[in-house]
């Protein structure tokens, strides 16, 4: 809606905006670190798979192992960017954008997404039986 809001204005009315650009890049990452934690619950982030189906009855094992590490480099990386935020805002750092807004703004997002997604795949590591159908992701084709 804002690029075709950018569009119109610069080419129908000679008038461009400054802002445009700058609000669909904040929008972009919003949507994103904020989506991230719902797909890590659903189970529908990219997975190969190839080692958990030739593993047979260690399946499970190799499962949870991998989301323990996915957890805790998710929980790492959270850690790092809450530093930052709290960095970001004592300095009183914005973007250097044609819209500047506070940095640690966005980074807040950041720490959101990847801190949920790390409880997220602590819960799938530690949740009841990793039965076939709860963790082989679904394969559409179209």
């Amino acid at each position: 809606m804002i690029y075709t809001y950018e569009v119109v204005s610069r080419y129908a009315f000679g008038a461009p905006t400054l802002w445009a650009s700058d609000f669909v890049s904040f929008l972009l990452l919003i949507s994103v670190f904020t989506a991230a934690p719902w797909l890590t619950r659903e189970n529908g982030h990219v997975a190969v798979t190839i080692l958990p189906d030739m593993a047979g009855a260690l399946r499970p094992v190799i499962l949870r192992a991998g989301f323990l590490v996915a957890a805790a480099t998710c929980l790492w990386a959270a850690w790092l960017c809450l530093g930052e935020v709290q960095h970001l805002a004592a300095r009183g750092t914005a973007t250097l954008t044609s819209v500047r807004i506070p940095k640690w703004i966005l980074v807040a997002f950041i720490t959101y997404g990847v801190g949920n997604s790390g409880l997220y795949f602590l819960r799938l590591a530690f949740g009841a039986g990793l039965s076939d159908t709860e963790t082989r992701p679904e394969v559409t084709h179209g």
